[in-house]
Parts: structure tokens; C-alpha cells; sequence
């Protein structure tokens, strides 16, 4: 669950996906609403590898353009989720996140550094039944 368009807004669910290569994709909502008008987000696609023994080190890449199909701009986003005792959820605090906000030539216009406050970003593990939203238990079974 992350924060999406804003820190006011309720959180949204971002389905990702780590891979044992150090592939990361993670699905951030396509769309939003914002000074520029509607503008489109691609996912954010990179790598990731471990940061210390329960805490990982992502770098994704996330594209934006407008309703036109004009590229606006990239996100990248250095994470850091720390994986819970449970090893089915973990939790990013944001105190190691840099989030990087480029124009369409790639120069930097903004720089987010670590230790920005906000809400945490959270995750729980996916399972058959067990979409993975807060209090869902990815072993339950189903109840229908």
C-alpha cells in the first residue's frame, strides 16, 4: 500500500513483483489528475538486491506523459522494505527513500532525500485467495 496522488489521499494498492534475478516491477496506478491535467504513469520497472540481512535495496524507473502521449518526465524511486519477522509483509518507513523527479531531457528537477515524513509504505505477500491487502493472510483460506 502506498501513497497515491498525495500524502492526504488514501493509500492504494501497488501489486509488485521482486524476482530472485533482482528484478522489481511494481504497478502503480496508471493515471492521475494534477496540475498538468490527466497524465499517465507507466509502472515502475529496475533491479533490486539486499541491503542488509531483512531489508532490500530497490531502484525503479517510472515514466510519465500527458493525455497526448507526450512524455513529460521519469520518477526514480530508491526504496528500502524491510522484511517482518513473518517473511510474508514488510514495511518502508521512508527514512532511506530518495525519490528523483526528472524533465523529458533527463535533467533532475527535483530530488525528494531520504527521510522525507509520510506515511509508511507497506506490503503483504500475495496468495491464491489472499490478494494481499492489509489483514489479509496469505495461508487462510478463502471464505465464500
Amino acid at each position: 500500500m502506498a501513497d497515491w496522488p498525495s500524502p492526504a489521499s488514501p493509500q492504494v494498492p501497488v501489486p509488485s513483483l521482486y524476482t530472485a534475478d533482482g528484478t522489481v516491477v511494481l504497478a502503480f496506478p496508471v493515471s492521475q489528475t494534477g496540475a498538468e491535467g490527466v497524465v499517465f504513469y507507466g509502472g515502475g520497472v529496475g533491479v533490486w538486491e539486499p541491503y542488509d540481512e531483512s531489508t532490500g535495496h530497490f531502484t525503479v524507473i517510472q515514466t510519465i506523459s500527458d493525455i497526448d502521449g507526450t512524455f513529460l518526465s521519469s520518477v526514480t524511486i530508491d526504496g528500502h522494505p524491510h522484511v517482518n519477522e513473518d517473511g510474508n509483509s514488510f514495511i518502508d518507513d521512508g527514512s532511506l527513500v530518495t525519490v528523483t523527479i526528472r524533465d523529458a531531457s533527463g535533467a533532475v528537477v527535483m530530488e525528494i532525500p531520504p527521510g522525507v515524513t509520510g506515511r509508511p509504505v507497506t506490503g503483504v505477500r500475495m496468495g491464491v485467495g489472499a490478494p494481499g491487502f492489509p489483514g489479509d493472510d496469505p495461508d487462510a483460506t478463502p471464505v465464500s
